[in-house]
């Protein structure tokens, strides 16, 4: 069998196996990349709300849980205690409330998995255990293989030979261009 004929085989059939983990990594690449923008893993809930009736700083737990419950959102206590701003800072389960117990206002910080796009980010970052990170590996190895390959595939003018290194320079110097300009 010719190379080039074994190359277009194993391109076309790994290029089929990596096709889904490619999207998945492209997309969640996308948002990694601006996650000085918005936080790709999280959506920030931040609710004011005002509480009836008095609560002392030294509210105990039980108190801080009777107030919890008239909240609109359904939260897990951990637990608390008094800043030096005399605000009652309550540790919930996937964020923080602020009251202040003179006033009555608090503020909520409740934070919410994105759904899908958390879970496309951890399996990016290889966050999720060793198995996967070789999982990753391995279609790393098949993209960089699949890249490769691909320059050897086409004859002719449109062939790495005559047309294709001049695209391949240039897919080299934009990366090198900014590594010179930004570092």
């Amino acid at each position: 069998m010719k190379i080039r004929r074994l190359l277009r085989i194993l391109h076309r059939d790994f290029g089929y196996f990596i096709v889904a983990m490619t999207v998945v990594y492209g997309l969640s690449g996308i948002f990694l990349n601006h996650r000085h923008d918005f936080n790709p893993d999280y959506k920030i809930f931040i609710t004011d709300f005002q509480i009836t009736g008095n609560l002392n700083a030294d509210a105990s737990a039980d108190e801080i849980k009777s107030v919890l419950e008239s909240l609109d959102r359904k939260v897990v206590y951990k637990k608390h205690y008094l800043n030096n701003q005399r605000m009652i800072k309550i540790f919930i389960e996937n964020g923080e409330i602020v009251i202040n117990p003179e006033k009555g206002k608090g503020t909520m910080h409740y934070l919410q998995k994105r759904p899908v796009i958390f879970e496309m980010n951890k399996l990016h970052k290889a966050s999720i255990g060793t198995l996967w990170k070789w999982v990753s590996d391995i279609m790393a190895t098949v993209l960089i293989f699949v890249a490769v390959s691909g320059l050897f595939l086409l004859k002719g003018k449109r062939g790495f030979s005559r047309w294709g290194w001049w695209l391949t320079i240039a897919g080299i110097v934009v990366p090198l261009f900014f590594v010179i300009v930004y570092m």
